[in-house]
């Protein structure tokens, strides 16, 4: 695989599943669930079409990849659900609320299934769901399908930034921006 695309499943994988499952984000539904849409809007860039990919790039994309994640990538119930998943997903995002859906945690609970009118989502699952998307494209992406052209080709310019240090400090309220 491709240095650039390696990099990129590395850097999702580090900053989403690996965030998740190895410290107390999975204690927090909303944190976990902040994680796996950033997580399906970045790998959406690499499964969409080139004018799904295109209207992305003109701002005006993001629903329309998020959706044909949810509904061609994923399937199932996501797919079916992709209009409210993607509600939840803004409510998420733009506002840390969720409203008529509840989330859960708990292996034993319901996943994707409408219960007196709410819909729940139990992110552990979605964890594991979309563990198993993201093998499915590397798998893809390895075999020279689909995703390998979209991926080589859109991954080309990115750029990937670690520090190796400690972050710096914001200044304070009384220091001078300029030292």
């Amino acid at each position: 695989m491709d240095k650039k695309i390696t990099d990129f499943f590395d850097l999702l994988n580090r900053r989403t599943i690996e965030a998740i499952e190895s410290s107390d984000i999975k204690e927090s539904c909303t944190a976990t669930l902040l994680l796996l849409c950033a997580a399906v809007d970045s790998l959406s860039k690499l499964t969409c079409d080139d004018n799904q990919y295109a209207a992305f790039l003109n701002h005006r994309g993001n629903k329309v990849r998020f959706q044909h994640f949810l509904q061609d990538v994923m399937g199932g119930d996501y797919g079916r659900l992709k209009d409210q998943l993607y509600d939840l997903r803004n409510d998420i995002v733009h506002t840390g609320i969720n409203t008529q859906v509840v989330l859960s945690k708990h292996q034993n609970d319901q996943h994707l299934e409408e219960v007196d009118g709410y819909l729940w989502v139990n992110t552990g699952r979605f964890v594991d769901d979309l563990k198993q998307i993201i093998q499915r494209i590397k798998e893809d992406i390895e075999a020279n399908g689909p995703y390998h052209q979209n991926a080589t080709k859109r991954l080309a310019e990115l750029s990937i930034i670690e520090v190796n240090q400690d972050a710096m400090p914001s200044p304070g309220p009384d220091d001078s921006l300029f030292q």
